[in-house]
């Protein structure tokens, strides 16, 4: 069975709970079904592709992301309220102004993003700074969180938000979520997914390390 017939299968069902209302009731069949989708789409040619997320069009590429349409439907500012992380740690948006923000978008339930954990912790490592801030976003309460980090680090600073909040802050159903923010406040990347190939790790460790770099040198 090919990725693309799966992906077609998949679309169709998440089509069907969205328009029934039914969400509520299959929530976490319905992230994992969006999360392989994102991860089926990067099985396909390293060329343009088109993903469908709720009837909007996104254009997608292992180089760009999904930046340039994310961009067309939302415009390019993102900011998020003021949180508090699991350590304890206010983060207001005034916290943020002048700094260069990653946000990753994930769930411990998603093994997509669970992967992509290890690459999101070699950026931290390079790129932790004064003007550099990695924060992480989740609807998992804070006792699954920690239960996790027991057996896995994760670098990002971590907060939990009720998942309604979450859908209004990213928009897009997809998971993992990756966004890289100017000190402005301007959206400068879009990812869901992560490119695949020999070491996908690797890949998206220098996706969004270039990335970063293209934002620190425009800055």
């Amino acid at each position: 069975m090919s990725p693309v017939f799966l992906f077609d299968i998949c679309h169709i069902i998440m089509k069907i709970i969205l328009s029934a209302g039914l969400f509520t009731f299959f929530p976490y069949m319905t992230r994992t079904c969006f999360g392989f989708l994102a991860l089926l789409v990067s099985f396909h040619s390293k060329g343009q592709r088109i993903v469908m997320d709720k009837d909007r069009k996104f254009l997608y590429s292992d180089s760009a992301g999904v930046t340039a349409s994310y961009i067309s439907y939302f415009g390019n500012r993102f900011a998020i309220p003021g949180i508090v992380t699991i350590d304890g740690k206010t983060i207001n948006p005034a916290d943020l102004q002048g700094k260069t923000v990653v946000y990753n978008f994930w769930f411990v339930a998603c093994k997509p993003c669970v992967a992509e954990i290890p690459a999101l912790n070699k950026l931290v490592k390079k790129y932790q700074s004064d003007s550099m801030v990695f924060i992480a976003i989740t609807f998992d309460k804070e006792t699954r969180i920690r239960e996790f980090l027991k057996k896995r680090g994760f670098n990002f600073q971590i907060t939990n938000l009720p998942q309604a909040e979450i859908d209004s802050l990213k928009k897009i159903a997809f998971y993992p979520f990756t966004a890289i923010v100017t000190k402005t406040g301007k959206l400068s990347f879009a990812l869901f997914a992560r490119p695949m190939g020999k070491n996908d790790e690797e890949g998206l460790f220098e996706l969004l390390s270039s990335q970063i770099e293209k934002v620190l040198h425009e800055q």
